[in-house]
């Protein structure tokens, strides 16, 4: 018996897979690109399903049209496939998969197993004819490809030096000789005893996740054509007095399905700007060229100098360089040959560089498709500041570019879903949009996560490192609460529980003698600091040799608060009361060591030598604590000069202690940074606002969104399950705020306007959703349907 009504885990649904995997024998070790392909036969016309896997990756094509991509990025007991179901007519038909292992040169989030692909028809009786390990498959090693090590700190794998005289071009259409019978491994599942056990290799999962968007687009113009090749550019600025204007509408026509003929012995530099920042496979077609080489790089924006990392003005190009990664192609000569890669790139410019040797190469076009997970806003938000319009477009763009198979940081760097930038993401996506299956997909991989020698959360998974924060492992449990809040699922929510209660209890073992938890021995960031201080060192807050903190204590308070929310929604009334008894013991310890009466604030450290704009937010945050020290620590805040003060990452959680302080006009106020974003040329929100920002696209500094909704329209969940609606509008500074938040039951619509020295506040629900409105220190009742109120 299911006690909790939970789906069993596919292998239990599933145990008799009909096909195995099968391998390319001839690959030998990664990096290697292979070829499988099955030709077969169908009597008559039916439609097929299919589910479909490949380690690392695979590109499917069925009658030499791509069908999918895979597979969903997870690990080992979460290993994904695809399915699909294609209407294929009566028949000669061929199936053909392009798949690749890059080894050690694979992206930093790419878990790898066995190299190998798997296609199993639903239909145990095709499996014969179409089936892995079963039909006649058949394999080949493609060749061509020299794979490059990307610069340190960019983790999104091996880019390409393609040779296309030693490619085989006819394999990428199933044609050609050399194909050898594929080596077929174990089952896909093992038996033992009558009982269905999985093989060890993999636990096999259906994707958890619809197929990434894929849509073509053109960038907006080409800034700069030079004369010059790879030599003559890299290392060097772009300079306005070799620009050849008169040659930027050909180039642009490359874009828009126009060819253009490059003369031999002939050097080109092309700087491309894409209007915005995309996430895309790029497609370059050309015939003839032999001996030429073709470089495309990408970069999210120049850089002020050679070295270093100072980057002003994004919309900046000359005098400034280019430092972009990317690929390079090298034809042989032949006619329509078809360059592309096999990961993604990411950013705002481009640079094609094109060296011509004794024969002239024709470039037919450059094909730009933007991938991403298929995210839209399905309410809306607007003001009277436009420039705040304007950071919503640019925070929902941020988003939508960090959202792929997982969240991710940022998709030119790492490309890893890291749990602190994930809780905030997962926020923004719950206002945004009624699509929670990446939140879903987080909360699980994280837990799954926890296999390691520490039986803690990792940072960042899917993985290879295995780092550890300590404040991420408390983040990962609010993320529990915030799903149990906005969405629900009191079961699914119970099945996290287990998890949540052992790290709290791993985390608070780590306690000294008076009663604070130290810090543990990792890396123990909380957040990056805004000036150089030898007492953040490496986003670590300051502590003494007794390695006490208040920040890392008052989160632990917080969660501990929100753990005690879900244990009461789970009906689990002693654990909820055993979490609130350890959060107010805890803040008695924190507020004897770390209050400093003569400042009217907590101290970072028990010596009391630094102080921090993130330990009076997370104070602020938490209910244990009395509320009138919060409102003394709050006015005591507002007006010190000297703290270190929170990044556009931590001042999500500053945002939230503003306005439950009622100071949403100080808000306002430090929005000025996402503001200003037009006039730097930014497109997206960076990792931190500061000159030296690595990187220009950083989803964490997308929150605006979350708290335009949830704190100056002020609507929130006034019970778990979002069952019912409080709406407490604080406009601060704005005289108009109108925003739609999609909710299960329709759109909950708040409407705010200043009107001479009143205001009119509008409030829809839809129905079966009721609420309160609360106003100053009055509330009023919701019901489903239109209110309008004048105050």
């Amino acid at each position: 018996m299911n006690q909790f009504n939970i789906k069993p885990p596919p292998w239990q649904q599933t145990p008799d897979w009909p096909c195995r995997w099968i391998s390319c024998h001839e690959a030998g070790p990664a990096p290697f690109v292979v070829m499988y392909r099955c030709t077969f036969n169908l009597k008559e016309s039916r439609r097929v399903r299919i589910n479909v896997s490949g380690d690392e990756r695979y590109e499917l094509y069925f009658d030499r049209d791509r069908i999918g991509r895979g597979s969903e990025r997870g690990d080992r007991i979460n290993w994904f496939y695809e399915t699909y179901e294609v209407e294929i007519p009566a028949g000669e038909h061929q199936w053909l998969a392009r798949c690749w292992s890059l080894g050690e040169l694979k992206p930093w989030a790419q878990v790898s197993v066995q190299p190998g692909f798997l296609l199993s028809p639903e239909d145990e009786a095709l499996a014969p004819l179409m089936g892995t390990g079963e039909a006649h498959w058949e394999t080949k090693p493609l060749p061509g490809y020299r794979f490059v090590q990307t610069p340190s700190g960019i983790g999104t794998g091996a880019k390409l030096d393609i040779d296309g005289a030693s490619f085989d071009w006819d394999a990428m259409s199933g044609e050609g000789g050399g194909w050898l019978p594929a080596q077929a491994g174990e089952p896909v599942y093992l038996k033992s005893n009558q009982l269905h056990l999985s093989s060890v290799l993999r636990y096999m999962r259906p994707a958890s996740l619809p197929a990434m968007q894929e849509t073509s687009f053109r960038p907006a113009s080409v800034r700069f054509v030079g004369q010059a090749g790879i030599k003559e550019s890299d290392g060097r600025p772009v300079e306005a007095a070799h620009d050849l204007p008169e040659e930027h509408s050909s180039w642009s026509g490359l874009f828009a399905g126009g060819s253009m003929e490059i003369s031999a012995h002939t050097r080109k530099r092309v700087v491309i700007d894409l209007g915005n920042y995309y996430c895309f496979y790029p497609e370059l077609t050309v015939s003839g060229g032999r001996g030429s080489v073709i470089r495309l790089h990408w970069e999210e924006s120049f850089y002020d100098e050679a070295q270093g990392h100072r980057k002003t003005n994004r919309e900046d190009i000359v005098g400034k360089w280019f430092r972009g990664i990317g690929d390079t192609f090298r034809p042989d000569g032949g006619v329509g040959r078809r360059f592309d890669t096999l990961w993604w790139h990411a950013g705002r410019y481009a640079e094609l560089i094109v060296e011509t040797e004794d024969e002239a190469l024709r470039l037919h076009e450059l094909r730009l498709t933007e991938t991403r997970y298929p995210l839209s806003m399905e309410g809306f938000l607007s003001c009277q500041d436009e420039r705040l319009d304007q950071v919503v477009a640019a925070s929902f763009r941020t988003l939508q570019m960090c959202a792929h198979e997982t969240y991710m940081d940022c998709p030119y760097w790492e490309q890893l879903m890291y749990v602190g930038d994930t809780r905030i993401q997962s926020l923004i996506t719950y206002v945004s949009t009624l699509d929670d299956r990446l939140p879903r997909k987080a909360l699980d991989m994280f837990r799954a996560s926890r296999s390691n020698h520490l039986g803690l959360v990792n940072c960042a998974y899917p993985d290879q490192g295995g780092k550890h924060i300590s404040s991420f492992s408390l983040w990962w449990a609010a993320m529990v609460y915030d799903y149990a809040l906005w969405r629900g699922d009191r079961e699914w929510v119970r099945l996290m529980m287990a998890s949540v209660r052992d790290e709290l209890e791993r985390l608070m073992c780590n306690r000294s003698a008076n009663g604070a938890v130290k810090l543990p021995v990792s890396w123990n960031f909380l957040d990056w600091p805004m000036y150089p201080s030898g007492a953040w060192s490496h986003g670590e807050p300051p502590h003494g040799p007794d390695r006490l903190n208040a920040a890392y204590n008052l989160l632990i308070i917080y969660t501990l608060e929100l753990v005690s929310k879900i244990e009461d929604y789970l009906g689990e009334t002693e654990l909820a009361a055993r979490a609130l008894r350890l959060a107010e013991q805890l803040s008695d310890t924190v507020e004897r060591l770390f209050w400093n009466e003569e400042r009217l604030m907590f101290a970072d450290d028990t010596e009391h030598l630094h102080f921090s704009e993130h330990a009076q937010v997370l104070a602020t945050l938490c209910g244990s604590l009395a509320p009138e020290l919060k409102r003394r620590l709050m006015s005591s805040f507002l007006q010190a000069g000297d703290l270190m003060r929170t990044s556009i990452y931590f001042d999500h959680y500053t945002f939230e202690a503003l306005a439950a302080g009622g100071k949403t006009d100080v808000l306002l106020a430090r929005l000025e940074p996402w503001l200003g974003m037009g006039e730097r040329g930014l497109r997206t929100t960076p990792e931190i606002f500061l000159d030296h920002s690595r990187s220009d696209c950083h989803a964490w500094g997308a929150h605006p969104i979350y708290h335009l909704y949830a704190n100056l329209l002020g609507i929130r969940p006034a019970s778990m399950g979002f069952a019912a609606v409080e709406i407490r509008p604080q406009p601060g500074a704005l005289s108009y705020l109108h925003g739609k938040l999609p909710h299960r039951n329709g759109f909950i619509e708040v409407k705010v306007v200043a009107s001479g020295m009143k205001w009119l506040v509008e409030a829809s629900l839809p129905p079966g959703l009721s609420g309160t409105l609360v106003w100053g220190d009055e509330t009023y009742p919701l019901q489903e349907g239109q209110h309008v109120f004048q105050f």
